[in-house]
């Protein structure tokens, strides 16, 4: 069994990671041509409206879909009861939204944003339809077909969104982009599911499940609050142009986060779920898993932070200068959001979600409070703050889901501190170190000439420090291991 169950989550994470990087050269792409077609005030606009209405979401989802997928059994009339429940909410919340649109542009003090808070809406309802044949994807560990419903919507909305910012559209090219993405991911979801819910039975269990999802849609409305709040607030305070600016930097910040760690979330889960009390393999498996956040996304957040203004200016152009500043501050402290999300498989896994629940009343008003500190200096405070605070958040949550999990993580601290600081921060140096050198060159070469120096260092640490290589190999193993075909 151990040995099927690694073959399953390697090529589950290797499909989930290659269809993203799909996605991250999508969004990516995105980034810079929408960034050229569509000004910043416009883009601030847009995130007043998704920071406020996108706690929706959450409701809607209520949670019900990682109860779905960390239930160890789930029949067909409790999955169909859960495709009812997930739709009626994003009826509810449709209606909800349409009705708020005029509060919530009065609130910013924007016109402008009524129209496009009731259009935005719809997507609650398209959201509610789709959770549980993605749902019944997952559990079915079809990851392929999973990744086909995550990157196919987003591409076809994604080119939406051009054509439409090209002929001028503006802010409604953006609006057309999150609306398009809800309803061709509904389509493919339904497609793809090969199953098709009954009607609502009375007679099915539902306790667990519900319970388990109310705990954790509670979490995760503290948790939306802790990463929305400070757009919400910076618009409030500032206006559209300078949360324009943040938001962009916020949006290239958390690619890495959005598009490697939260994917293989619906690997990790629905594969440590099976190892349910098993203590030394949990931790185990969870150690390998937390190499890709130490040695991909801790490096690339590093080389965020040392080459933000840089990478700012070449991938979104010279009207977002404002940006690469903030784009620094901000990766330091996404380096340990995305340690973060290893607790959140623990918990989720393990059936914890109450327990996480208990520890999010707790944290998460003073990660609020900490980061919202720097508001009085604007949006650069505000990141500089956000770095400081999860710094302090991760420490505290990996001792805390230790704790709950009764698991040993001690040597998972010692794992972070070796890998950013033997592997990520010294290339991070060494490239801000090259970059500012050769400033008198055209800009891309500096920039590359800081990349080269960094991977050179990456390869020199990996023949130097016995402890990255061994590392690195077993990373390379288990890309090995996903990319084949027999189970072993």
């Amino acid at each position: 069994m151990t040995s099927t169950l690694s073959s399953s989550a390697a090529r589950g994470g290797a499909v989930t990671l290659g269809f993203q990087a799909v996605r991250l050269i999508i969004m990516f792409g995105s980034l810079v041509v929408l960034a050229r077609l569509i000004d910043p005030a416009s883009f601030g606009l847009m995130a007043m409206v998704t920071s406020i209405i996108g706690v929706a979401e959450i409701f809607r989802d209520f949670g019900l879909s990682m109860a779905a997928l960390q239930a160890r059994d789930l029949t067909r009339g409790q999955q169909s009861n859960l495709w009812w429940i997930n739709f009626g909410i994003g009826f509810l919340l449709t209606t909800i939204v349409f009705a708020l649109a005029v509060p919530i542009a009065a609130f910013y003090g924007e016109p402008d944003l009524v129209l496009v808070v009731q259009v935005m809406s719809v997507t609650f309802l398209l959201g509610g339809a789709s959770t549980q044949f993605r749902v019944h994807i997952n559990r079915g560990l079809r990851f392929f077909a999973l990744s086909i419903t995550d990157v196919v919507p987003y591409l076809l909305s994604t080119v939406l969104a051009i054509v439409l910012a090209a002929s001028g559209a503006g802010l409604w090219a953006l609006v057309a982009q999150q609306v398009g993405t809800a309803a061709f991911g509904l389509v493919l979801a339904v497609a793809l599911a090969r199953w098709f819910p009954g009607m609502p039975r009375r007679g099915e269990d539902m306790s667990t499940l519900l319970r388990f999802g109310v705990s954790l849609a509670a979490t995760q409305v503290l948790g939306y609050a802790t990463r929305n709040l400070d757009s919400i607030s910076i618009g409030r305070v500032w206006g559209a142009v300078e949360l324009g600016a943040y938001d962009r930097a916020y949006q290239l910040m958390v690619l890495p986060i959005n598009q490697i760690n939260t994917p293989l979330s619906r690997v990790a889960v629905p594969v440590l779920s099976r190892l349910k009390g098993e203590t030394d393999r949990l931790i185990a498996y969870v150690r390998q898993a937390q190499l890709v956040a130490l040695y991909v996304t801790g490096a690339i957040f590093s080389l965020l932070a040392a080459l933000g203004p840089q990478i700012v200016l070449f991938v979104l152009g010279p009207d977002w200068g404002a940006a690469g500043t903030l784009v620094s501050l901000l990766a330091i402290g996404g380096v340990f959001r995305s340690l973060v999300q290893i607790c959140f498989w623990i918990y989720m896994s393990q059936g914890y979600a109450t327990q996480q629940l208990r520890y999010f009343l707790v944290s998460q008003p003073l990660l609020i409070g900490t980061m919202l500190t720097g508001l009085p200096w604007g949006a650069n405070g505000v990141a500089l703050m956000y770095s400081v605070a999860y710094v302090l958040y991760w420490a505290a949550s990996l001792m805390w889901v230790g704790r709950v999990a009764s698991l040993n993580v001690a040597p998972m601290f010692v794992d972070v501190a070796r890998a950013l600081l033997v592997f990520a921060a010294p290339g991070a140096v060494a490239a801000y170190i090259v970059v500012h050198l050769a400033a008198p060159l055209p800009s891309p070469i500096a920039l590359f000439l800081a990349l080269l120096t960094a991977v050179a260092w990456y390869a020199l640490s990996w023949l130097l420090v016995p402890r990255v290589r061994k590392d690195l190999n077993t990373l390379r193993a288990f890309g090995m291991k996903a990319l084949s075909r027999k189970k072993k």
